[in-house]
């Protein structure tokens, strides 16, 4: 008796299955590499491409390839960037001042590989080469200034400390703005300022009283002098009248008297012409040691003759 398991047949379908994925999983493998290979740069950045660590281009804004597995891409910032510090500087007097310092800058675009092999990203070149040299340029230019100085010559100070600080910084980046912000003062230091502006303008408001006064001064001597001249202008010309008068008196007199001279009889015409034609009433007489007031008969007033 044959015992023999009977043989299932092959399907040949599924070796063709089996087949069938091939394609499909190198298809995969393709799209995986080629969006592995594609990439994209920012507007206002720029792409360091590395090869295997070493840095074999830099391009610029739009889409990219670059080989997966083999290349690196790292963006880098080519726009204006800010960079603030907070330090604390001595003057010259000395005294501990804080400060707030602000730098803008930015890349220069040839310049870009060389930066980033010599100073790496920016973060890294602001912390390693910005900070400590703007930390020592504003201390040192600091030092050179009194505190008074610090708040009267304020734009000279910062010009000085952006030109000490540019002159340390290398060729491949671009200042394009220094400004200082905030310069603090000890709380001591700020109590004596205000007491000294509180007595400098004491001092102005007496000042201010005084020459009102002096003005005040001034002006009633002014009036008095203009008083005094007012008065001795109305004396002159008072003097000046009698004296005119007088001698328009003097002159008619001298006329008059000419004039009786030359005509004695006018005066007796003067009496006559004052009397009215009226007789005395009374008269005074007797002898030396008595007088004796006699009343005349009449009223005085004389009848015509009659022929």
């Amino acid at each position: 008796m044959n015992n023999q398991v009977p043989r299932i047949p092959r399907n040949p379908l599924s070796s063709l299955s089996a087949l069938s994925w091939i394609p499909i999983a190198l298809l995969i493998v393709a799209l995986v590499t080629m969006f592995l290979g594609v990439y994209r740069i920012d507007a206002g950045h720029v792409g360091i491409v590395k090869r295997f660590g070493n840095v074999i281009d830099v391009v610029d804004p739009g889409l990219h390839v670059k080989i997966p597995y083999a290349d690196t891409v790292e963006e880098m910032e080519v726009r204006e960037r800010a960079f603030r510090l907070k330090l604390a500087a001595a003057s010259q007097d000395p005294l501990e001042l804080p400060i707030t310092v602000t730098v803008n800058w930015l890349v220069k675009r040839p310049n870009v590989e060389q930066l980033y092999i010599q100073y790496g990203s920016l973060k890294q070149f602001e912390s390693r080469i910005i900070r400590p040299r703007l930390n020592d340029a504003v201390k040192g230019v600091t030092s050179r200034y009194k505190v008074n100085d610090l708040l009267r010559k304020r734009t000279e100070y910062r010009d000085q400390s952006q030109k000490v600080f540019t002159s340390r910084m290398p060729n491949d980046i671009q200042i394009t703005g220094f400004s200082i912000e905030n310069v603090g003062f000890p709380p001591e230091y700020t109590k004596a300022i205000r007491q000294k502006q509180v007595a400098r303008e004491q001092a102005e408001t007496e000042q201010f009283v005084l020459d009102r006064q002096r003005l005040t001064t001034t002006q009633v001597t002014q009036t008095a002098m203009a008083q005094r001249d007012a008065d001795k202008a109305r004396a002159d010309g008072r003097a000046y009248e009698i004296k005119v008068q007088g001698l328009a008196q003097a002159d008619a007199i001298r006329i008059m008297g000419e004039a009786l001279a030359k005509h004695p009889l006018v005066v007796e015409y003067k009496k006559v012409e004052r009397w009215g034609g009226k007789f005395p009433t009374t008269f005074m007489g007797g002898d030396a040691g008595a007088k004796t007031l006699w009343s005349l008969p009449g009223t005085g007033t004389p009848k015509p003759a009659t022929r």
